[in-house]
């Protein structure tokens, strides 16, 4: 078995890219390339490379015991005994021991801000759709002359009364962008789009996605141009569905 071979042939196959990849695993991409090319040299250490191979074939779903097994018995000599890491282990611990985990509080304010992120869209949508229910409640009560304009659909939701399927265009206006598609429960496509590409999708229910860089993506849902559903960087999950479904 070639180890970098079986790991490139595999991501491959999943249609990811480099960058998609040192996104998901948080692995460098120079150590994911020096993976698939078998230059163990490139990593910090053997104890790294051991983990890094580990959890990269994890990821691919490639058979993670043959894959080791396959590395020890080529290279020997990058297996470190147990008694000779514990030292290491130590030290660092007296190193950080006493120092200030500034790391703790980038964690802490990363999580507060995606609760505040997550209250302030569940706030938008429940705002959105207050006068849907207000013109309802005129309608029961015979104020027909006081109902205001039709109004366009709910974001997510596409109205039925003028399409049967839902018809999501993506378009990559600049830059590239990791994408995920699920067309009504069945993923239909995962992978990189650059600049000027574009993808078309149609379901008879509902287009789940996913963008890794949503302010480059332009989004059209069935004709309709919604243009950039976040900002330059941000990951974003939307849903649109026919109405009623």
């Amino acid at each position: 078995m070639e180890i970098g071979k079986t790991l490139k042939e595999a991501r491959e196959a999943m249609g990811l890219s480099l960058e998609a990849v040192e996104e998901e695993t948080k692995i460098r991409r120079k150590y994911i390339q020096a993976l698939e090319q078998e230059q163990f040299q490139v990593l910090p250490g053997p104890i790294y490379a051991k983990a890094f191979l580990k959890n990269y074939a994890k990821f691919l779903g490639v058979k993670v015991e043959e894959i080791m097994e396959e590395y020890r018995l080529q290279y020997p000599d990058q297996t470190a005994p147990e008694e000779t890491v514990a030292p290491t282990v130590e030290k660092v611990r007296a190193r950080t021991q006493g120092r200030p985990r500034y790391w703790l509080y980038i964690i802490s304010a990363i999580i507060i801000i995606g609760v505040i992120i997550s209250i302030l869209y569940g706030t938008r949508g429940m705002w959105q759709k207050r006068p849907a229910d207000s013109g309802s409640d005129q309608l029961q009560a015979g104020e027909q002359n006081q109902l205001p304009a039709p109004q366009q659909p709910l974001p997510g939701q596409v109205d039925a009364t003028k399409a049967s399927s839902v018809k999501v265009v993506l378009n990559v206006k600049s830059d590239r962008s990791w994408v995920r598609v699920v067309v009504d429960g069945t993923p239909s496509f995962q992978g990189e789009l650059a600049a000027n590409q574009s993808k078309e999708f149609e379901g008879k229910e509902k287009i789940a996605f996913t963008l890794g860089n949503a302010g480059v993506v332009e989004v059209i849902v069935n004709g309709q141009n919604m243009g950039f559903l976040g900002g330059s960087g941000q990951v974003i999950d939307r849903e649109f569905k026919v109405s009623g479904t």
